[in-house]
């Protein structure tokens, strides 16, 4: 029920998409097939989370009620108030926003005191298992304790998988879990807005970021 293409275009605005799953699309070696709902209509999505949420008791007279913590930014607290202000006019859901300083909120999150928090991941390699297994049981990013054997099996079984579709289809596997059991909420993936000036030779994009000034020259102007 969450408008992320409201999030990603206009809350946000800086060329930022929305997110169905966990991997993003870029990531080397892996082509992800979107979940079923990434094509309904936001009609559909809000018709399936009020049907979802009688079935597990909420309704009208008896709200979803939680807390969402988020670490204090300014770009956090709009995309908290929108998803906030979405769920109450869609679904009738009261959510009460909490924000921490970064380290405050890390303290937080580790002890387990939250409900529902705010986060985001970078992969640190350019694989699909850089995402997956942030999810992992025991992982020290797993911070909503997420916990399912078919997944940790799928993952320890990559490892030692060296066909690459084999391995493509290991995680599309784990992503689907993932899809299905919903430990997360996905909003939308990053983007890397930059300004470079055209005098500026050696400059190309790539998906991680990584920028090395060795590789720079001006050219002539």
């Amino acid at each position: 029920s969450l408008g992320k293409n409201i999030i990603a275009n206009n809350v946000l605005g800086m060329g930022q998409t929305p997110a169905y799953s966990l991997i993003p699309k870029n990531v080397s070696g892996f082509q992800r097939k979107e979940p079923e709902w990434a094509n309904w209509t936001q009609q559909q999505r809000n018709d399936e989370a009020k049907k979802l949420l009688k079935e597990a008791g909420f309704d009208e007279k008896h709200p979803l009620k939680f807390n969402l913590l988020y670490n204090t930014s300014e770009s956090h607290l709009r995309v908290a108030i929108a998803a906030s202000s979405m769920w109450k006019k869609n679904l009738g859901l009261e959510v009460t926003l909490q924000n921490q300083e970064w380290k405050t909120m890390l303290d937080t999150v580790r002890t387990g005191n939250f409900e529902v928090v705010r986060q985001s991941w970078t992969g640190d390699y350019n694989e699909a298992s850089t995402f997956l297994n942030t999810l992992e049981t025991n992982d020290s990013n797993n911070n909503g304790k997420f916990s399912n054997a078919q997944y940790d099996a799928l993952l320890k079984k990559a490892l030692t998988v060296k066909d690459k579709q084999e391995k493509e289809a290991i995680y599309q596997q784990a992503s689907d879990i993932l899809d299905n059991t919903v430990p997360l909420l996905p909003i939308y993936y990053y983007v890397q807005p930059q300004m470079v000036k055209t005098y500026i030779g050696g400059f190309s994009p790539n998906v991680r970021g990584d920028y090395y000034t060795q590789d720079m020259y001006i050219l002539k102007h």
